[in-house]
């Protein structure tokens, strides 16, 4: 026993020695750290050399020096990233160091990433323990500016017309100020009297300005605006004629420095963490530019021209976070044409995703380590944009074939800015590790997803119960390391979670899983999920709540199976009973159709919320169950169809395939998905419960289709209703417009070409973000039938059709004549003869000139004729006698 405590002893005093050895190494790095910091400010050339080894390349050196230590500079921060051992390679404790450098100028700043190899030469704590053998620069961000506003100029502004596309200001009489930095003036501070004018050129940008200022301009006066510019636009965009020099008002700049103060911060600033707590910024491209401009009326506009987007006009209200304009510029336009793929410009493509997250609910906390694995798509790159959530903090990016980079974080907008140690060419396939954590709140409903308004809660009632908790973590949340905008990739998600929850997650859950972990005293405090995608997703999702797995089912198919699943709120696990023999059912509807199944597993999470509604990724749906006790109401919205319940789990399970399966290439074609994903819960409800509910369905998306539609095209997507906070205006349209564009396609080209257009389409799309464009060509092919107007007015138009009709019988025969009033459709319009035996035929007109005549024969004595009874078509139909009409 003696001898077992003297080992045990021992062993520990050897711990603790290698412990403080360890420890006294890492003092001594970093004070070999803090040595260098002096020497690369004063760009000390021979006193860097003097901290070579006998084995170092004093040539390389001579080159690090020259270029990596830089005269000038003011102040010189160098962190240390990374440590690895060369024990094998170098004698006496050597180490490689991955080091971050800072280096201020004064008005500019540069940030390198450096690799040292470094050996022991002296003694523990002599003056130069540490000597460098190698150097090599990874990588570098140059020209960031610290802005501040020249505070030996002031300008008089009378009758100052600054314009950019689309917009005018025009200072009738007032102060400028400017802020310089080493190319010139970047930002402007304009304080007095002025005129702001905003006159977008497309017609549907205008109806969307009609929306808040009842006219096609947007027409205000201001008093203080402040500008990003580029310093070679200066000249081009302020007339020296229109500015006059003047001595510098104290309380003038005072009040302009308060301006600049306020307004700098918003835009093209990074964060350089603990390189630097200062404000640094980038600066604009040549021809961009950002105006925050301060109204009375609608407090702070900011109107931006950034050619990097693909629509790179905008008007954007601070105060209510509204987009009121948002489009392509005429010289985009003239380049790539009216359509656009999100991903044409993306400079790479994400391949896979190994995802290994902690997540810890009740504290909104996240421990990430993403490996991606990417290809270059463009001829070349030399950086690196990700989208990671601000409240992340990233603790450092390692690329497999570079070592550790460096990134920048672009405050405000979820970006981080990797920098790559040389130009990367296309098609080269590079792996980075991303490890990150922090804060993040789990991701509250949004409009895409079929979450009811409601109207309040009747004055003096509370709920009697509540919602278990359920935390989702989706597309809005960025909260993990991903492309700049959604990108088909496999993946491999483990999820550790706290072990009184549970998970479900993009992917099929892995045999064996979950895992209980780290037991203390007999108990597990964790459980390891791992879910596999092997089939590409848009984006990873995960929803973690207190879950019991209710049922588990495999639908078969020709071509393959799909293994259903139920997880469920304790509380609702007799209704996950039930539901999962209705989830196969409609998944086997889904799949006659269509002649697929995009994803294997399909799990749905039966959550409890205040409302009905939920969220679909690929391989799961989140599928929200109100409490009976709730008093909220929902009735009166457009995705609210009281007579069929089950249209909630028919319109989510169809997003596997519509939004899932096959994406939209930019929020323009949302309709792909919430439209299509409409119609098929509509085309359920006929398959379950015939055509009466079908044509209740209808009516129903009919009339919020014809209600809502002044407000704007389908193509708008979510901006439909966005000015006004109305998200009923995007499902009325969006949804049920978009689905009723579907039926009204259907009757033009008839059942047949209708649905094999729908596989050509899905097949052909599977995996990838289409467009409007693909799916009318996939309609062309099969129909032959021209379709350019019927998108055209239906998909990017606005308008409603005006339908005269009239019609007289002739023997055995009724004749029909159609007009078109105002705008030119292609649009079915259905007749429903009613015979003397109560008989009811049904005949599809397809409407497509200014005037149709049709004689329909009869099959026995007419009782009656009604137009659009089915309640198929959304036009404006009149019915009057019957008149000679001349063609137009």
């Amino acid at each position: 026993m003696v001898r077992v405590l003297a080992i045990t002893l021992a062993a520990m005093l050897s711990a603790v020695a290698q412990a403080t050895a360890a420890q006294q190494a890492g003092d001594s790095v970093d004070v070999f750290v803090r040595r260098l910091e002096p020497v690369v400010q004063r760009a000390d050339g021979p006193a860097y050399l003097a901290l070579l080894s006998s084995q170092a390349n004093r040539q390389r050196a001579l080159e690090f020096v020259s270029g990596e230590l830089l005269p000038g500079a003011v102040h010189v921060v160098i962190q240390e990233r990374d440590r690895m051992s060369l024990a094998g390679t170098l004698p006496d404790n050597g180490h490689r160091l991955i080091v971050d450098a800072f280096a201020d100028f004064g008005g500019h700043a540069r940030i390198a990433t450096w690799r040292f190899d470094i050996k022991r030469v002296g003694d523990p704590g002599a003056e130069q323990e540490w000597a460098i053998v190698d150097e090599e620069k990874i990588s570098s961000v140059e020209n960031i500016y610290r802005l501040a506003l020249t505070t030996t100029k002031q300008y008089a502004a009378h009758g100052l017309k600054i314009s950019a596309e689309d917009l005018d200001l025009v200072m009738t009489d007032g102060s400028l100020f400017v802020s310089e930095i080493e190319g010139g003036v970047t930002a402007l501070v304009l304080m007095g009297r002025g005129t702001m004018n905003f006159h977008p050129a497309p017609d549907t940008e205008k109806g969307q300005i009609r929306l808040v200022t009842g006219g096609d301009t947007l027409d205000t006066s201001f008093n203080i605006a402040f500008l990003r510019i580029n310093p070679s636009d200066f000249e081009s965009l302020i007339a020296s004629s229109q500015i006059q020099a003047v001595a510098v008002d104290p309380r003038e700049l005072k009040r302009a420095q308060d301006v600049f103060r306020d307004e700098a911060g918003k835009s093209f600033i990074i964060d350089l963490g603990d390189l630097s707590r200062e404000s640094w910024a980038l600066v604009p491209g040549g021809g961009d530019l950002v105006a925050e401009v301060r109204t009375k009326k609608y407090d702070t506009l900011t109107y931006a021209k950034s050619s990097s987007e693909p629509e790179d006009i905008t008007l954007f209200d601070r105060r209510h976070k509204h987009n009121l304009a948002l489009y392509a510029s005429k010289d985009k336009l003239a380049r790539r044409g009216p359509f656009y793929n999100e991903d044409d410009q993306l400079e790479y493509d994400v391949l896979d995703y190994d995802l290994d997250v902690a997540a810890y609910p009740e504290r909104s906390w996240i421990d990430g380590r993403a490996i991606m694995r990417i290809k270059v798509r463009a001829f070349g790159v030399g950086t690196l944009t990700l989208k990671l959530a601000d409240a992340l903090t990233v603790q450092s990016i390692v690329s497999r074939e570079y070592g550790r980079l460096f990134g920048v974080r672009v405050k405000n907008q979820n970006m981080v800015i990797v920098s790559l140690p040389t130009f990367v060419p296309k098609d080269t396939q590079i792996t980075l590790t991303v490890s990150y954590s922090g804060r993040l709140e789990s991701q509250s409903a949004d409009r895409e997803t079929v979450q009811i308004g409601s109207q309040a809660i009747n004055e003096g009632e509370m709920p009697l119960m509540t919602a278990e908790k359920s935390y989702l973590y989706s597309n809005r949340s960025f909260w993990y390391p991903q492309g700049s905008v959604s990108d088909y990739a496999t993946a491999k998600i483990r999820l550790t979670i706290p072990y009184a929850y549970d998970c479900v997650a993009s992917g099929q859950l892995d045999p064996g899983f979950p895992l209980p972990l780290d037991i203390r005293s007999g108990l597990p405090t964790k459980k390891l999920y791992i879910f596999t995608a092997a089939k590409p997703l848009r984006y990873l999702s995960f929803i973690i709540s207190r879950f019991a797995r209710a049922e588990t089912e495999t639908v078969g198919f020709d071509n393959g199976s799909l293994r259903l699943s139920v997880e469920a709120n304790p509380r609702q696990v007799s209704k996950a009973h039930d539901l999962i023999d209705r989830a196969a059912d409609i998944a086997q509807f889904y799949e006659s159709i269509l002649g697929d199944i995009p994803y294997g597993s399909f799990t749905i999470a039966l959550v409890e919320s205040d409302l009905p509604g939920g969220h679909s990724p690929g391989y799961f749906a989140a599928l929200n169950q109100p409490l009976p006790t709730t008093t909220l109401k929902w009735q009166n919205d457009p995705a609210a169809f009281s007579g069929f319940p089950d249209f909630f789990i028919a319109h989510e399970t169809a997003h596997q395939w519509w939004g899932q399966g096959v994406g939209w290439r930019n929020y323009h074609e949302q309709w792909l998905s919430e439209g299509f994903a409409q119609y098929f819960a509509a085309l359920y409800a006929q398959h379950e419960r015939g055509d009466e509910l079908f044509t209740s369905v209808l009516r129903q998306m009919r009339r919020w289709a014809i209600d809502k539609s002044d407000q704007g095209p389908v193509y708008l997507g979510y901006r439909l209703g966005h000015v006004k906070d109305e998200s009923r205006i995007f499902r009325a349209l969006v949804y049920n417009k978009g689905a009723m564009v579907l039926q009204m396609l259907r009757h033009m080209v008839g059942d047949e070409a209708f649905f094999n257009g729908l596989r050509r389409f899905y097949l052909g799309e599977r995996y990838k973000k289409a467009g409007t464009e693909d799916f009318r060509a996939a309609m062309e092919f099969e129909s032959g039938k021209k379709l350019d107007r019927f998108f055209d007015k239906w998909i990017y138009g606005s308008t409603l059709p005006k339908l005269r009709v009239s019609y007289t019988v002739e023997g055995t025969a009724l004749d029909l004549h159609v007009e078109q009033v105002g705008d030119l459709f292609d649009v079915p319009i259905t007749v429903t003869l009613q015979y003397s035996d109560k008989k009811w035929v049904d005949v599809v007109i397809p409407v497509t000139s200014r005037t149709v005549d049709q004689r329909l024969p009869l099959t026995g004595s007419l009782r009656g004729v009604d137009f659009n009874r089915d309640e198929s078509s959304l036009a404006d139909v009149t019915v009057g006698k019957w008149q000679p009409i001349t063609e137009h």
